[in-house]
């Protein structure tokens, strides 16, 4: 009973000191937006006597009888809806000039809104909806076929499993939720696929539109088409050669991410050996744009990819950021040892790049931005860096083709301690890097945790073969076991120590982000985890001290603009001749 104890207020400490302590877990709830009321008085005798066009009298009928069809639970209410959404369309167009600058406030702007909501919603709930084919409307001459159109978005409908409507959310975990009020309904677009480097399950923000289709005749019946718009690209949206602000939430995929899923990096931290293959190696947040340089973001320990939920929010809501950056995470299992995750990391770029661009022609590919938060900065760095035999000589006082040992443990222990640099990575920024380590791992409560991380049991025996085989080879660090990922960050690891020590490639800029203001004893300033004197890198391009606890480094507004800062001098570096407004 006591030793769970232990455990649990252990497993406490470390999650409160590394990642805070907010959402550990998703509340899984994702607030149902609300639709208008309808007004009952348009079927009074006066009804059609209310102000508005005649289209706006027509959109109000066929709307109330869509609410009444709904909470009657028929299936009709898809038709209904539609004409509700349709009739006031042709009102916007008619009135687009007189609202250029504030389409929300057209009449017939709400009820548009909510005919539209209620189409989506109610067409998926009664399978008449299906983002990848289209829309299944019935009318007085049978039924139609609303096509889908995707503006602005490198997947096909094929991918789109469904849409998402976006309700009245609020998170205390973003810093801003950028929405802006317009024409159309904001929405989160669910996503499949197998392609590799890319999630199994992905969402996309979106802004959907019914509007007659643009090459549709003016005369006889116009066709109409539902369209998903790309608000990472378009802010705007034209009608009858009038462009109006298009209403979007470039924030709502991310809020429902952060509400809906389940975070799994406690299991990864103690149990690393049994991390689903979808949740550990690197990954594009969305398929692969020619052009547009690749920044991975690289978490830190006890940690997952949704540290980044609000540095991605914030840095994607720049359009000049989306025009020219594309983003890349890398999530791995932080128990283990951060060797073996560099080294996955490193094959797995090439690998990556060599997949998307086989001709290597994609000159974007070749100017990698890592950021890393923590141990993962760790990782960054060993991407950018030649080990020669320095971190085998930390470990072996002989040399690695002398020692004895299976070929496979062979393989895997060469690619941890012999690689030579990435050639594509050209800037690296290290938030909060405990590159001399953390006084904490030595404490009780990390040693403590250290303990807790169980080692698959086939990498046990290896490990105490490899000892047996070798007797006197090996330091004590390696001897006692294969180092996990805080014994890695004892201020005293040798192996710590020859990583710190490797050179970077010359041509590689670095920039420092370092949290201070917090007093560690023995260790004097620091973000309460990481020692100032730890984080500093003397051949940094840059410094940046930040007023900030460890765990919230990531979401500082002066982490943020100092990341923004340091991309723009990416972009903007000689040589480039486009430079950001």
């Amino acid at each position: 009973m006591k030793q769970a104890l232990l455990v649990s207020i252990t497993l406490t400490l470390l999650i409160g000191l590394f990642t805070g302590c907010t959402s550990i877990i998703g509340t899984g709830k994702w607030p149902t937006p609300r639709l208008a009321a309808p007004n009952y008085a348009i079927l009074s005798p006066r009804g059609t006597a209310l102000p508005g066009s005649l289209e706006l009298a027509q959109a109000n009928i066929a709307y109330v009888k869509a609410i009444e069809a709904m909470e009657r639970g028929e299936a009709g209410c898809v038709d209904l809806f539609f004409q509700a959404a349709q009739f006031c369309w042709c009102d916007i167009q008619a009135h687009a000039l007189e609202h250029s600058n504030c389409p929300h406030e057209l009449p017939s702007s709400p009820l548009y809104h909510s005919a539209l909501l209620g189409l989506i919603v109610q067409g998926q709930h009664h399978n008449r909806f299906d983002p990848s084919t289209g829309l299944r409307i019935h009318t007085s001459d049978g039924w139609i076929n609303i096509p889908c159109h995707f503006d602005g978005f490198s997947r096909g409908p094929e991918d789109i499993c469904s849409i998402v409507s976006v309700g009245d959310y609020a998170t205390s975990q973003l810093n801003n939720i950028y929405r802006q009020k317009g024409l159309g309904v904001p929405a989160v677009v669910q996503c499949r696929s197998s392609q590799v480097f890319q999630r199994k399950q992905s969402s996309y923000v979106a802004t959907l539109l019914l509007r007659i289709e643009r090459d549709s005749t003016s005369s006889g019946n116009p066709s109409f088409v539902l369209e998903s718009i790309n608000p990472l690209v378009y802010s705007s949206v034209a009608v009858n050669e009038v462009n109006l602000p298009m209403a979007f939430d470039k924030t709502a995929a991310i809020a429902r991410t952060l509400s809906t899923t389940k975070r799994n990096y406690v299991k990864a931290f103690l149990q690393p050996g049994n991390v689903d293959p979808d949740e550990e190696g690197l990954f594009m947040l969305e398929p692969y744009v020619e052009g547009k340089i690749p920044v991975v973001v690289v978490h830190g320990l006890l940690s997952d990819r949704l540290t980044w939920a609000n540095l991605v929010n914030e840095i994607r809501a720049r359009p000049w950021f989306n025009d020219r950056f594309q983003i890349w995470g890398f999530e791995y299992p932080t128990g283990k040892p951060f060797l073996p995750s560099a080294a996955l990391l490193r094959s797995q770029l090439t690998k990556l790049c060599n997949v998307v661009d086989p001709d290597d022609k994609d000159d974007s590919l070749k100017q990698i931005v890592l950021v890393g938060h923590s141990m993962g900065g760790l990782v960054s760095k060993l991407q950018v860096s030649n080990s020669g035999d320095k971190l085998w000589n930390a470990i072996s006082n002989r040399r690695f083709e002398d020692v004895t040992m299976l070929p496979r443990f062979r393989e895997k222990l060469a690619e941890s301690a012999f690689f030579e640099s990435s050639s594509r990575v050209t800037r690296v920024v290290y938030i909060g890097t405990p590159h001399r380590g953390s006084a904490l791992a030595n404490r009780a409560i990390g040693r403590l945790g250290s303990l807790l991380i169980e080692q698959p049991a086939e990498v046990k025996l290896a490990h105490r073969q490899l000892i047996d085989a070798n007797p006197d080879t090996f330091s004590f660090e390696f001897t006692r076991r294969i180092p996990n990922s805080l014994d890695l960050l004892e201020p005293d690891s040798p192996l710590l120590s020859a990583i710190h020590g490797l050179p970077i490639e010359p041509q590689v800029h670095t920039h420092s982000i370092i949290g201070s203001g917090r007093w560690m004893p023995g260790n004097g300033d620091s973000d309460g985890v990481v020692p100032v004197s730890s984080a500093i890198q003397v051949t940094a391009d840059s410094e940046k001290y930040v007023g900030e606890k460890h765990a919230d480094l990531t979401r500082d507004p002066s982490t943020i603009d100092e990341v923004l800062r340091i991309l723009r001098e990416h972009f903007e570096r000689p040589g480039c001749a486009t430079t950001i407004p």
